[in-house]
């Protein structure tokens, strides 16, 4: 992560807020692109110890719609393709048609909020979006929860690498730690639900 952050900084040195845009894009969409360390990198260059290369009134809101656009493009993705080929009775990579039943049960009670805290844990960020198109999440209802989250995400990674950034290692130790909480959080709330489904009685009337 130290060689991500300073490539990020060299890069967003050098090339400007372009690069800002497409790492936090392509990470949105679904490519593991380290994004949340563009935008750390990127704050730390709006701050004085940094020489105050970039602006934050620019940062944030780059930020902000590069990860909704990603996020959308991760949406599109998941609901046209993988949904698609789910339906008609196909797996999909590692996910089946009874899976996707199960998606789209927990994303109709947990979905805002999954998506919503998705964006402050790595790894899952990359696959939030795709994973919400796959189960099928109303899109008025994805692109609420997604665009509130962005904002503070953006907002809050910015400042984080504006006053912190001169502490990278510190900073990251402690973002690793809050992602881990998330998506032990995240993981338990899928527990529940799957638990409450397998336990849920049948209808003898409709045995399905």
């Amino acid at each position: 992560m130290d060689d991500a952050f300073q490539f990020f900084k060299d890069g967003l040195a050098h090339y400007g807020y372009p690069i800002l845009f497409c790492g936090i894009m392509l990470e949105n969409a679904g490519i593991p692109v380290p994004g949340e360390t563009a935008v750390l990198a990127a704050g730390f260059l709006a701050s004085p110890a940094g020489d105050g290369i970039f602006s934050l009134a620019f940062v944030i809101p780059i930020a902000f719609i590069a990860a909704v656009v990603g996020d959308n493009i991760g949406f599109w993705l998941g609901y046209r393709f993988a949904r698609r080929r789910l339906l008609s009775g196909k797996r999909f990579l590692l996910l089946t048609p009874r899976v996707l039943q199960i998606a789209e049960g927990y994303f109709e009670r947990y979905g805002l909020w999954t998506i919503f805290f998705a964006r402050f844990i790595t790894g899952f960020r990359v696959w939030g979006a795709i994973a919400a198109g796959t189960a099928g999440m109303p899109w008025p209802r994805f692109l609420l929860a997604n665009a509130a989250g962005a904002l503070i995400w953006a907002v809050t990674m910015s400042l984080l690498g504006y006053f912190f950034g001169h502490s990278w290692r510190l900073l990251h130790t402690w973002l690793g730690w809050g992602g881990w909480a998330l998506l032990g959080s995240v993981l338990i709330c899928a527990a529940i639900y799957y638990w409450r489904l397998t336990r849920r009685p049948k209808n003898p009337l409709n045995p399905s």
